[in-house]
């Protein structure tokens, strides 16, 4: 079984939880298991592989743009095939999290109705990657805007199995 995992990633966070989640889908089934940022992603190639993970980094509440292009343009060969989705974000609450899980995991079903599941993990906020007048938020409310590495790799390595084991009930 083949699996393709397109992301979008802004400052390689996602990048860092597609590899991860890529190990732990290798432990689990056999065949490759390619890790491709969405805009590389040959449309050609799509077809060959047996399921799709899409992840992307959440900037405004919103997926990044090679995201939602690949999701856009490639939802008919998408819907052929089992689809998850995951986000990656650092929301300032735990209410706030679940909102904006569930408003893209909406998103991602409007473009694909079967989408097997989608989940929002936290991030990583470094003081480089933020425009300065954006960091005067994070001075002005230092309790809920905080610069670090909020990756909670045990709930990427949880999703990765529950994903796992869904591919091989399937196949």
């Amino acid at each position: 079984m083949s699996i393709l995992i397109a992301i979008a990633t802004a400052h390689n966070s996602t990048r860092d939880i597609a590899q991860r989640i890529a190990t732990r889908l290798a432990t689990h089934t056999t065949g490759p298991i390619d890790v491709i940022d969405a805009a590389d992603v040959p449309p050609d190639s799509i077809p060959q592989y047996s399921a799709v993970i899409l992840g992307s980094a959440v900037h405004a509440r919103s997926w990044l743009s090679p995201a939602r292009r690949f999701l856009h343009t490639q939802r008919a060969v998408l819907s052929d095939r089992p689809v998850w989705a995951f986000s990656v974000g650092v929301p300032d609450t735990e209410a706030h999290g679940k909102v904006e899980q569930e408003m893209l995991g909406n998103y991602v079903r409007k473009e694909l109705p079967g989408l097997e599941g989608h989940v929002l993990f936290t991030g990583r906020v470094e003081r480089e990657h933020i425009a300065w007048p954006v960091r005067l938020i994070f001075k002005w409310f230092p309790k809920i805007w905080k610069f670090g590495d909020f990756i909670k790799w045990d709930e990427v390595d949880a999703w990765a199995d529950g994903v796992g084991g869904s591919l091989n009930k399937g196949a």
